[in-house]
């Protein structure tokens, strides 16, 4: 297993703190669709399209980090399932129904999935 610096394990944590982060905006967004008490899912949703470049860029990161661990490889490129679900969203952003259906039904468990897989890689590295 690589042994990280200290700077590639902050970087490491901050990527993976940003995961989680965008999971729980999804969450929100979607427990809004329902709970009208939640009035930042808009908001939260910008958020999130602002964040996905910074993942991608990350992951480039990771990539090059990893590079001799094929399947956290294999697990950053389902991030395109992710990106293609992102895109599909952007086509139907007016209509409010299929956005929601887009979101709560597509795009947050493509990213849902594809997190809890590159979580499960990470794991080892940021427990050590």
């Amino acid at each position: 297993m690589l042994t990280l610096t200290e700077e590639q394990y902050i970087f490491l944590k901050e990527y993976s703190d940003l995961l989680y982060t965008i999971d729980e905006a999804f969450d929100y967004i979607v427990k809004s669709f329902s709970d009208l008490s939640k009035t930042e899912g808009n908001r939260l949703l910008g958020d999130i399209f602002q964040a996905l470049p910074q993942v991608a860029a990350a992951n480039e990161q990771l990539s090059q980090l990893f590079h001799d661990n094929q399947q956290l490889q294999d697990a950053m490129k389902d991030i395109s399932i992710v990106a293609d679900q992102a895109e599909l969203l952007l086509e139907c952003f007016e209509d409010i129904p299929v956005r929601q259906d887009i979101i709560s039904q597509k795009l947050y468990p493509a990213f849902s999935e594809w997190h809890k897989s590159i979580q499960q890689e990470l794991t080892p590295y940021l427990q050590s």
